[in-house]
């Protein structure tokens, strides 16, 4: 009887013990459970927070690129193609309903390298500002050269044209000592000079042409226009161009000239002495190279 006893006191010993346990191990265990719930709970905020930093992160880097843009025009192709990227990534971050560290971590470096790229297609842009600057510079430079020689060119043409007419004037024999007077010819050659219109027989014409060391030497044409007091042109009536005009003149002389002074006298042969070689004042003209050089006037009684 008595052990009996005893055996029911051991038994509800250990069931006491038991309980015990399982009570301590309920304890642990909901304490245990308790804290991994606390650390989640931690690490899922922690990992919203860095989602949601990633996101406005990509969305400063997305201003910065469309302020870039603008101004970054030499680099706009690459910035813009850049932007689409970011765009694409805050859209697909923004649907990840399960963030974890390892999309953390790979987000991130794609924001490193957006931000690496930014800053290369930077230097790139600004290198190419500075070398378009440097262009318009030597272009500018350049520009006033060509303007410069330009200048110089128009101020040596124009130089040449003014040294070319004067040299030309120069040609022109202008002579001197025009004297026309009416003369008759004698059978015997001999010439006397007359002031009545009804003895003369011709007009003649004398004048010197001048020194003139920058013609060149050779064969010089001289023109005669003799206008009688009725406006008729006298002579052989032949036809030169002067001053892109028609001419009609009396005489023509050739001479051998050596740059030196030279006499010269034309004779003026009427092809009807009676109705050409009248009482009045005549006008002579001299040419030369298709220029105008010396008039003079005859009164014929």
């Amino acid at each position: 009887m008595e052990t009996r006893q005893q055996h029911k006191s051991s038994s509800s010993n250990i069931l006491k013990v038991v309980v015990a346990l399982l009570g301590i191990g309920i304890l642990g265990l909901g304490y245990y459970t308790y804290d991994m719930y606390n650390e989640y709970t931690a690490t899922k905020q922690d990992l919203e927070s860095q989602k949601e930093q990633l996101i406005n992160d990509l969305q400063e880097l997305e201003v910065n690129y469309t302020q870039a843009i603008e101004e970054k025009k030499e680099v706009a192709d690459q910035l813009t193609e850049a932007k689409t990227r970011i765009e694409s990534l805050i859209d697909e971050i923004k649907k990840t309903k399960k963030i974890n560290a390892g999309l953390i971590r790979k987000y991130k470096k794609e924001i490193a390298v957006l931000k690496a790229q930014r800053d290369e297609l930077y230097k790139i842009a600004d290198s190419l500002r500075l070398a378009n600057q440097q262009l318009v510079i030597e272009k500018d430079s350049i520009s006033q050269d060509l303007t410069r020689q330009k200048q110089y060119a128009d101020t040596l043409l124009n130089k040449n044209e003014e040294l070319s007419k004067v040299i030309n004037k120069a040609k022109i024999l202008y002579p001197t000592n025009l004297v026309a007077t009416g003369v008759k010819i004698r059978s015997s050659g001999k010439i006397i000079e007359t002031s009545r219109h009804k003895r003369a027989q011709q007009i003649r014409v004398c004048f010197t042409i001048p020194q003139n060391d920058i013609l060149d030497y050779g064969n010089q044409k001289f023109y005669v226009k003799v206008v009688n007091p009725e406006g008729t042109t006298i002579g052989s009536n032949d036809v030169i161009n002067v001053d892109d005009n028609q001419l009609m003149i009396s005489a023509m002389q050739e001479v051998v000239y050596d740059n030196k002074a030279l006499d010269v006298c034309i004779f003026v042969k009427p092809e009807d002495k009676e109705k050409e070689i009248i009482k009045g004042e005549y006008l002579i003209e001299v040419y030369h190279n298709g220029n105008k050089v010396g008039t003079t006037n005859l009164l014929l009684k």
